[in-house]
């Protein structure tokens, strides 16, 4: 899976390494003790001599920032509301080697005050505001941040939504954070640890204060099952193979077939161009294709070509001894490829058996251009058509470009489920604050220790980090909690979504069909059938006048269209399934 077109688990996000920024691993030197203190800047101007109580900050993965402060404020009158949207700054100091130093833990703004009449504490809660930052970019800068994948057919369109909730859906495509740094900047950290930028030996972390706390079963997902419809309009043009000869001209030309019948006075009544159109569209079909050869009854004064000549008007230029043509019909067929896309954690479920998340993506094309081809005049199939294994010309309204988007899209999203269900397992600890002054969300620590002689050790990224400084007891101590990826499996396949399906419905071109000829009038003439196909008429020099019992036939000319399967033209479902494995990281963990 690629993620900002490198290799997911592999890369650099923003300018910051999967390590962290720190160039190599610092080991911690624990203190033994520490004269420490706070300094508030509120809007700028120190306000560190109005803090009592306790100092809470929280940072959390893919979360906004927290911290909670109170102040005691002198006599005098109070508005609490003007304390909202007032700029905080927190800083840890403390004494070493006789001087002071001093880290920033908390950029941020006011957002609830609270005030206790009774004692005059303000109790101010803040935040780092990640949401409304990211709320009021554009979604150029949005799409420049985040990276990751989008697609209008996963999610909902962008116009008239929350900004915020368009990032949270670019990063549900990648194994990674969006958050704000310590000093404010918005950042994209991966997930997969790296090198240790710091290492907590053991002895450092605070006694009783190590736990593990793995992910349970039910919450760690191991198959994601995408189930993705896309739907397209398919323009279908059938094409119609007809051929109609007088008996005259079997198997001669025209001009020695009218020589020998006509010459003779043996000719009949013949059918004419239009004739043969109007049985066309009687049959269903929009058009005769340009192709067609009109085998015409020689005219005025062609009588003389044959041996022996003879007289011949024909005041009728249209009248026909052959034919040969193409009729053509027209229509629009929905077309719905159904993909099974499983993404699977191979070795997760062979340990614990499969615990399984389904999502569904449904797309569908539609044209204006449908209408415009069923009702257009046409002698010819559409330029960029092309004939497909019943011998239709069909052209797909396909959006190729959409369906691979939405489709890698559902996928990633899969396999960024199926990483993050797999480190969900938390490896928490205590340290002094002193000791965490370098510790940021981005940086993956290594943690060793000691407990009833069994040697413990994990090594992960930064999940949670929860500076508590009690200014009336004197302890400042951080909370610190590594998200520990555990699953195991060596191959991930590309997350590439499988081509189309074949969608040509089965059967087989249509025929050519040869209509018949029935001519009656004379004693030879068979009976008329009014259900067979083909030309119908009478002989011109006819047995009637001694047997004026022959019927005589209505002249006319008839063809029929074969019938259309349902298969090509209702809706038409195809399928694709395909499986992709996927190897989930193990970070190191020795309990």
């Amino acid at each position: 899976m690629l993620l900002n077109g490198s290799e997911l688990n592999a890369v650099e996000l923003n300018g910051e390494s999967a390590g962290g920024s720190v160039p190599g691993p610092v080991t911690v030197t624990p203190v033994v003790s520490v004269i420490w203190d706070v300094r508030l800047l509120l809007n700028g101007v120190d306000a560190s001599d109005l803090l009592t109580g306790a100092v809470r900050i929280e940072r959390e993965e893919g979360a906004r920032a927290l911290a909670d402060f109170n102040l005691l404020l002198d006599a005098g009158a109070v508005n609490p509301a003007s304390y909202v949207g007032q700029s905080v700054e927190l800083y840890y100091r403390d004494l070493r080697e006789g001087d002071w130093t001093e880290t920033l833990r908390f950029k941020g703004q006011v957002i609830r005050p609270q005030f206790n009449l009774q004692t005059r504490v303000l109790a101010c809660e803040c935040s780092d505001r990640l949401q409304e930052e990211v709320e009021a970019m554009d979604v150029a800068a949005i799409d420049a941040l985040v990276g990751g994948l989008w697609s209008a057919d996963v999610f909902e369109p962008v116009e008239g939504r929350s900004r915020w909730d368009y990032a949270l859906e670019r990063m549900s495509t990648q194994a990674a954070s969006l958050q704000r740094s310590v000093e404010g900047a918005l950042q994209v950290t991966p997930w997969a640890a790296g090198a240790a930028a710091f290492v907590i030996p053991a002895g450092a972390v605070l006694d009783g204060t190590l736990d593990w706390v793995p992910v349970e079963l039910n919450d760690r997902i191991n198959v994601v099952e995408v189930a993705a419809d896309y739907r397209f309009i398919r323009l279908r043009e059938r094409h119609q193979d007809f051929i109609w000869e007088h008996p005259a001209v079997e198997g001669v030309s025209i001009i020695d077939g009218f020589c020998l019948t006509w010459g003779r006075e043996d000719n009949t009544e013949v059918p004419d161009i239009g004739m043969v159109e109007d049985a066309s569209s009687g049959a269903g079909y929009q058009a005769i294709l340009s192709t067609a050869n009109w085998g015409l009854v020689p005219a005025t004064g062609d009588g003389v070509l044959c041996d022996p000549p003879f007289g011949w008007t024909n005041p009728y230029p249209d009248l026909l001894l052959s034919a040969t043509w193409t009729s053509a019909m027209r229509w629009s067929q929905r077309v719905t490829e159904q993909y099974t896309l499983r993404v699977e954690a191979t070795a997760s479920v062979a340990q614990a058996g499969e615990v399984i998340s389904r999502e569904r993506v449904a797309l569908e094309t539609e044209s204006d251009r449908e209408a415009e081809f069923e009702g257009a005049e046409f002698t010819e199939h559409e330029p960029d058509a092309t004939e497909d294994a019943l011998g239709d010309w069909v052209v797909d309204l396909r959006e190729e470009g959409r369906r691979t988007e939405a489709l890698t899209c559902g996928l990633a999203m899969a396999a960024t489920t199926i990483l993050g269900a797999h480190r969900g397992n938390r490896f928490a600890f205590q340290l002094p604050t002193s000791d965490t002054l370098g510790f940021r969300l981005e940086h993956t620590l290594h943690v060793q220790d000691e407990i009833l002689g069994q040697p413990v050790q994990c090594r992960a990224k930064v999940f949670n980090l929860v500076d508590e400084w009690d200014l009336d007891s004197g302890s400042a101590l951080t909370s610190i909690q590594l998200a520990v990826s555990q699953g195991g499996g060596d191959v991930t396949d590309p997350l590439t979504p499988p081509a189309s399906p074949p969608s040509t419905p089965p059967g087989t071109p249509p025929s050519l069909i040869i209509l018949p000829t029935q001519l009656g009038s004379r004693n030879i003439s068979p009976i008329y059938d009014e259900a067979l196909d083909g030309f119908a008429g009478n002989y011109t020099v006819n047995d009637l006048d001694i047997n004026p019992s022959l019927e005589e036939f209505p002249r006319r000319f008839d063809l029929t269209a074969p019938e259309i399967p349902e298969e090509h033209r209702d809706e038409y479902t195809v399928s694709q399934a395909q499986t992709y494995q996927l190897a989930i990281p193990d970070d190191l963990l020795e309990l």
